[in-house]
Parts: structure tokens; sequence; C-alpha cells
């Protein structure tokens, strides 16, 4: 091989391989010990129990609708996750809705909007940072889903409480 290839693939080495390197030991350094997932996770789940559903009236200046109010009051769905919903069972996999968990309903929840989706209160999230969106000033608001990446908000079903009767499927992810 002669010294100018060398040459270059020392420099590309440098100016690709290095930096790699450096940014996979940062991940390593920095990623969160089981401890503290745990943790996380443990929170998580107290403030999804734990609703504060008077600090969500209070930023939206409105009371919340009661069909919102009655998902927060049903433990059992609220801590169901990982499912695949759809208007009719075993509908199409593209006509299929998947839910990884329900959001905590509290003010933490809502200083974490994602810009363009302040005036809804997101219910639900996809796990890949997409939410299923209601405006909580409608009495059975129509549910929607926020593509965090694009910014593109599409109809998802025309009430909640029809989304909140759809059957639910083992999720196949």
């Amino acid at each position: 091989m002669n010294d100018f290839a060398i040459a270059v693939i020392l420099v590309f080495g440098l100016l690709v391989g290095l930096p790699v390197a450096l940014l996979c030991a940062r991940d390593w350094l920095t990623r969160p010990s089981k401890q503290q997932i745990d943790k996380a996770l443990a929170r998580f789940n107290e403030r999804l129990r734990n609703p504060d559903l008077p600090a969500v009236e209070k930023h939206f200046g409105h009371p919340l609708p009661e069909c919102l109010r009655s998902l927060y009051e049903d433990r059992q769905e609220l801590l169901r996750g990982d499912f695949e919903t759809a208007a009719i069972p075993n509908a199409a996999e593209d006509d299929r809705w998947y839910v990884c968990f329900y959001q905590p309903a509290d003010a933490e929840s809502l200083e974490s909007a994602w810009p363009g989706t302040e005036k809804y209160f997101a219910f639900a999230n996809d796990g890949g940072g997409n939410d299923y969106l209601i405006d909580p000033k409608e009495q059975d608001p129509a549910v929607l889903f926020h593509d965090h990446e694009t910014g593109d908000i599409q109809l998802v079903c025309e009430h909640f409480t029809q989304f909140m009767k759809w059957p639910r499927m083992a999720s196949n992810e």
C-alpha cells in the first residue's frame, strides 16, 4: 500500500473513528444503572396511580371531561400497556394503534408537551415519543395521534369514549 492510501486511512480513522469511539465511551459511562432505571419506573408508576387532575384543570383553565376522569379512576386500565387497539377486533395491522403506556395526569407531564400540542392533553404514548392527544375542553373529544418527528396530527377516533371501548389486542412489537 502506498503512503497516500495509508495517510487517507489514518485521517479517516481520526476524523470518524475517534468521534464515534468518544461517543460510545460517553454513552457507556453515563448510562443509568439498573437501580436508577427501577427508581424512575417506580416514580412514573406512582405518578400514574396518583393523578393530579386539579393541576391539569388549572393548566387548561377548564374542568376535564368526565370520560378522561374515568380513565384515571380505572386503575386496571390505567396500568395496562403494550397493546394494540382498533375499531374492530382482528383489524388489519395498518388499522391498529399501538399504545405502550398511559401518561400520568400531572403538571410534570404537561411541561413535556411537544411544540404545537400545548392546547391538547397527552393521555397515552406509543413508546417512541408519539402521543395520543385530546382537547381537554371538549366533553367527548376526538382522539388524535401526534407524530413528534413530523409534527403531524392525525385523527384516530371521533370520540374518546369510543376509543376506550375498542378491543385491546396483544402487541406484536
